[in-house]
């Protein structure tokens, strides 16, 4: 009898999963959000491809007595708008590289930190939540306090604080944000799985005398691995954000290509309001993806609430 229903349960899983990945393609916002990542994916994979110098490239300015470089020039009050017919499409920072090249190059650092924080969150956040939800009694009252207090902590000034501390190494920055995320991963699940456990199929697994991590892992984890997928893209979203936010204020790792960093390089030289070819490119980029990411989870909670 068990071998029959899971052989139907199996013969289920493709038509179910068909259905979600029409609605997931006819969702309009889904597809932008997808083809920014897969665009933003291209380029830290990729990025000697897509860029059109490398990272210490330099364009040159003709000043009449000669060819300098814009580091060396100090005649110039800020960099061309436009690096031609030096091929910088977006034209170039103060000290003559490319603005394109360094987005190009920072959206590795971007997806890295965002995933990385997002993964580690999951990692730490969906274990707990299931434990909490499901063993109840000491366990739970145990990681609830532990959720409550860590929930009183501001959350940038944290990692504001653990950053100063430890240096600003992307690896650091990594580990402060997914310190204060996985909280949320860990009530949600925790909420979702409180109302799995009562269901009649878990009930019957407890009464066949299954062992409890084999009914987490059969019959709840699967119904929370679509609440963890939106809350990984969330994480990811948010530490995007954050990373970008610590590297404009100079708490990041300055050596490291990311658009935070080339913001906080516009502050820095005092070129906000004269060089908006500078400044725009790495906001545009951080917001889109951002936005990208939200996207996404939104179209993934919309397909798995629909079924």
């Amino acid at each position: 009898m068990t071998g029959r229903a899971a052989d139907r349960d199996a013969s289920a899983v493709s038509p179910r999963a068909r259905r979600a990945l029409r609605r997931f393609l006819t969702n309009p916002l889904a597809l932008v959000g997808t083809v920014v990542l897969g665009v933003v994916t291209c380029c830290a994979l990729a990025p000697d491809v897509v860029a059109p110098h490398d990272p210490e490239w330099v364009a040159y300015v003709g000043t009449g007595d000669g060819r300098l470089t814009l580091a060396q020039s100090r005649s110039l009050p800020h960099p061309p708008a436009f690096g031609d017919p030096f091929f910088a499409p977006l034209g170039t920072t103060a000290s003559g590289h490319g603005v394109f090249t360094e987005l190009v190059y920072g959206a590795r650092t971007a997806l890295l930190v965002g995933l990385a924080a997002a993964l580690l969150s999951s990692l730490v956040g969906v274990p707990l939540g299931l434990c909490s939800g499901y063993y109840g009694g000491w366990v739970d009252e145990a990681i609830q306090r532990v959720v409550d207090v860590l929930y009183g902590v501001p959350f940038l000034p944290f990692v504001i604080v653990l950053v100063a501390m430890r240096g600003a190494s992307t690896t650091t920055v990594v580990l402060a944000i997914a310190a204060t995320s996985w909280l949320n991963n860990c009530v949600v699940v925790r909420g979702t799985t409180l109302s799995l456990v009562r269901r009649t199929y878990v009930d019957a697994a407890r009464a066949a005398g299954l062992p409890a991590h084999r009914i987490v892992a059969r019959h709840v984890l699967p119904d929370v691995l679509p609440v963890a997928a939106v809350l990984l893209v969330q994480d990811a979203a948010t530490a995007i954000l954050t990373h970008a936010t610590l590297a404009y204020l100079g708490l990041a790792d300055v050596t490291t290509a990311s658009w935070g960093v080339l913001l906080q390089q516009v502050q820095a030289t005092g070129h906000v309001f004269d060089a908006p070819w500078w400044l725009l490119p790495p906001g545009l980029a951080i917001a889109s993806l951002v936005a990208a990411f939200y996207y996404v989870g939104h179209a993934v909670e919309d397909v798995t609430g629909a079924d």
